[in-house]
């Protein structure tokens, strides 16, 4: 019945009309078809050809954390198909950690930020970032890596602005308290040690600011060493070493040290030298180094996420967003690794609630082949 007096009350199509009616349906298809077809190429050429971007980097010296950090953020940026990212040999400049190559820095920034082939400059480390800063003209857009404090390394004015239109980083804030407080609370020292060299750079990365504060809040000791040069040697640190227990140090800070280096030949004596002291030790850079021999420390440095989060940074950049307007904290927490071989050798009992809630338990002290990180 609703089918019949719907039928009823459509208007009848004349013979005439009906051919009109279809020979327009079938223009409007044949030009849709048309426009599809004529756009594939376009579309293809497009994805094909992307436009080309030219990156240029900085950094002091050669550190296994530079290098995985570098590593994974530019797998990142490889996974974006809108751009092809170009990383020229000539542009990639590393003078080294000794003094005298130090000293270069400043040249080797200006040299970069003066090319007007580069799309972005890439800041590795807190020296590289603040020898950029320093001669920074504003045109080359400026982006920060493996920095251990940017806010206490004077880098950046907060952790909402880095203060420069074309700078921006990554900035995690109150991790190193945090650190130096979970230490504490599990180990219980009376005198921490402490190695750097006596510079802005070498008190930021040994977060001795940090240090100081926690250590007044909770009555701790602080025993230091900062007759380190910029190499950070091998000997040196012994030495900084033998210094530091000779002042009665029950407990030692692992900094992001040269001689400390993941890979590097010199640092298992160095760790088998406290470890035979009995001295507990937290690795700033977690994992590795306690893997390698470390009692405990955070394992913060998660390169896949952090190379994602860099790369889109970039990203963001090279289509046209200005640094200083991009989010810059980072609020990744970071997690508890232990050694419990390193803990018998060394007379050490973990608290059981320590143990339950550590996220990394190491039976085993593995020392990595040099070179590798």
């Amino acid at each position: 019945m609703y089918f019949n007096a719907a039928v009823a009350t459509m208007p009848l199509l004349r013979p005439q009309h009906l051919i009109r009616f279809m020979r327009s349906m079938l223009m409007t298809a044949c030009i849709a078809i048309v426009a599809a077809v004529l756009c594939l190429p376009c579309g293809s050429a497009a994805l094909a050809n992307p436009p080309v971007k030219r990156i240029g980097y900085l950094e002091a010296g050669p550190f296994w954390l530079f290098d995985n950090t570098w590593n994974a953020f530019r797998d990142g940026m490889g996974k974006y198909d809108d751009m092809r990212c170009e990383y020229p040999a000539d542009a990639r400049l590393s003078p080294g950690w000794q003094p005298e190559q130090m000293r270069r820095l400043p040249e080797l920034a200006k040299q970069l930020l003066q090319r007007r082939d580069l799309d972005l400059v890439v800041g590795m480390g807190t020296a590289a970032v603040k020898a950029l800063l320093a001669v920074n003209d504003g045109r080359t857009p400026i982006l920060g890596m493996g920095m251990a404090d940017p806010i206490a390394a004077g880098v950046v004015k907060s952790a909402d602005d880095s203060g420069v239109d074309n700078f921006t980083c990554r900035v995690e804030v109150d991790r190193w308290s945090s650190m130096f407080r979970v230490f504490y609370d599990v180990v219980r020292f009376h005198k921490m040690g402490i190695m750097f060299q006596n510079s802005q750079e070498g008190r930021v990365y040994a977060a001795l600011g940090d240090a100081q504060a926690i250590a007044s809040e909770l009555g701790f000791e602080l025993v230091l060493y900062d007759g380190l040069s910029s190499a950070e040697s091998t000997d040196e640190c012994h030495k900084g070493l033998d210094e530091l227990h000779k002042k009665g140090m029950d407990a030692f800070f692992i900094g992001p040290l040269n001689c400390f280096d993941i890979g590097d030949a010199g640092m298992a004596p160095l760790l088998q030298k406290l470890n035979q002291w009995k001295i507990p030790t937290f690795a700033r850079d977690g994992s590795e180094y306690v893997k390698a021999g470390a009692l405990m420390g955070f394992s913060t440095w998660n390169f896949g996420p952090s190379g994602t989060a860099l790369a889109g940074q970039a990203h963001a950049i090279l289509t046209g967003t200005k640094p200083r307007t991009l989010p810059m904290l980072d609020q990744s927490e970071p997690s508890i690794a232990l050694n419990l071989a390193t803990a018998k050798a060394i007379g050490f009992d973990f608290p059981f609630d320590v143990l339950v809630t550590a996220d990394e338990l190491h039976e085993t002290i593995s020392q990595p082949h040099p070179g590798t990180p």
